[in-house]
């Protein structure tokens, strides 16, 4: 029995790091996205017919070879990346198959907020990035801000971050520059600087800035620089600085129609076009409102709340709106800038089906501000927690049994609606109308019911 506090603690620590480097762990770690798709499914990701797929493939000669298992040909993330550059180089609409960021295009940030914890945020924006990877090839750059490092989690064991993070990884309290220098009380670092800050993950063209305990140094290191009133510098405005100072220098030059050179894919050229810029950055928050979230909603044009509807949760909400309201309103006081200028949304989750609460929740919420909230959210599934088991997002998870693939199946479809859902309003004309069919099914499925 621990006789104190921090013997209690002393222990505790060692076993969740004992814990923490399981054998699914471990395992997932050495082979992160070894999931394969059938052609049918690539067809789907890629918005053509399978039979149209089929008939390119024999077509093209640098078409990816895959694996067969048993009867089916399935194929890598890596290998249905090539087949979007094949793909947009015979296409009259080339940036269909790759949604790329064009020269003139602002840089997309969105952030997934809540004041709470257990809205299912971290998931939400990790499967939000792996789906604009999958369905659109986007590249997409991922700041994890919660010290929790929940969403580090779902893409750790890539190129750039083979392992889990220390503290000597820098994290987006380092991208931001709130750390002192020789010089001055914070660091700017260069264009070039920050953009090795965004690590390599195994999903082409998915990069990260990781979280890990030294992240929650960012608050500490923010009421330092409040306190010192560095000339020149707004304490809610360092990490906006930060990503326009890296974007004004990560302005996209590839186009999608460049990356193949007699009938064949230039790696090479591809690779680097992958790593070159970002179509949009996602930022996952600690569930708290505090002055270093502040810079993240600063920084943001788009601002998505997930949130669980149960009547606490709400009350929960209300505050932080509230909060963040206040906060915002006395910054536009002293200054006139755009925050949040895009699509901005409420996004419920974990929603209970049978739990009329939660429907009556999403309905008055949808009858008294309906432009502010999604109509199409994630439903409570127990599937999912297969995938946390192994730390896997439904979209790389293989189920092992029927029962759980039925499950993983029916979370993915929700997710996809979700998502096509918020890109519906981030890239209006973007959609795949996942999220209308997912209303259309759902919505009269509650009517037979009634």
């Amino acid at each position: 029995m621990s006789g104190n506090l921090e013997q209690f603690l002393t222990e505790l620590s060692r076993g969740l790091d004992k814990t923490m480097v399981s054998v699914n762990k471990e395992m997932t770690l050495r082979t992160r996205i070894q999931r394969t798709w059938s052609m049918r499914q690539c067809a789907r990701f890629l918005n053509v017919s399978v039979i149209y797929l089929q008939k390119f493939a024999k077509q093209s000669g640098d078409f990816p070879a895959g694996e067969y298992v048993g009867r089916e040909r399935v194929f890598t993330i890596a290998e249905l990346m090539h087949m979007r550059a094949l793909l947009a180089a015979n296409a009259k609409r080339p940036y269909d198959y790759l949604a790329w960021r064009k020269p003139d295009d602002p840089l997309p940030v969105i952030s997934f907020a809540s004041q709470k914890g257990g809205t299912a945020k971290s998931l939400s924006a990790a499967h939000f990035a792996q789906y604009l990877s999958l369905h659109h090839g986007m590249r997409v750059g991922v700041m994890d801000a919660d010290p929790q490092s929940t969403a580090t989690l779902y893409f750790v064991g890539g190129e750039g971050l083979p392992a889990m993070p220390t503290e000597d990884t820098p994290s987006m309290v380092d991208f931001a520059g709130l750390f002192a220098n020789e010089d001055a009380p914070y660091t700017d670092y260069s264009a070039e600087e920050l953009d090795q800050f965004f690590l390599q993950t195994q999903w082409p063209g998915i990069r990260i800035v990781p979280a890990h305990g030294e992240t929650s140094e960012g608050e500490i290191q923010i009421a330092r620089l409040v306190s010192e009133r560095p000339k020149g510098k707004t304490f809610y405005r360092y990490l906006r600085d930060a990503v326009e100072r890296w974007r004004d220098h990560h302005i996209p030059s590839t186009t999608p129609s460049e990356l193949v050179v007699d009938g064949r894919v230039d790696r090479a050229k591809l690779h680097s076009a992958l790593t070159e810029t970002l179509d949009c950055i996602i930022i996952d928050y600690q569930p708290a409102l505090t002055l270093f979230q502040l810079n993240n909603v600063i920084a943001s044009t788009s601002l998505v709340i997930p949130q669980t509807m149960k009547g606490f949760d709400i009350a929960t909400l209300s505050t932080f709106v509230n909060g963040l309201l206040g906060m915002l309103q006395q910054i536009l006081k002293n200054e006139r800038i755009d925050i949040g200028s895009s699509a901005n949304m409420l996004l419920p989750t974990i929603v209970q089906r049978t739990n009329n609460q939660d429907l009556n929740q999403i309905s008055n919420l949808l009858e008294h501000c309906p432009a502010e909230v999604l109509p199409v959210f994630y439903l409570r599934s127990d599937s999912i927690s297969n995938a946390s088991d192994v730390y896997q997002s439904a979209y790389e998870y293989q189920a092992d049994t029927p029962g759980k693939r039925k499950g993983i199946d029916r979370f993915v479809e929700n997710a996809d609606a979700v998502n096509d859902a918020i890109v519906s309003r981030i890239w209006p004309g973007l959609e795949r109308g996942y999220a209308e069919q997912w209303m259309n099914d759902f919505y009269q499925d509650d009517e037979e019911d009634a």
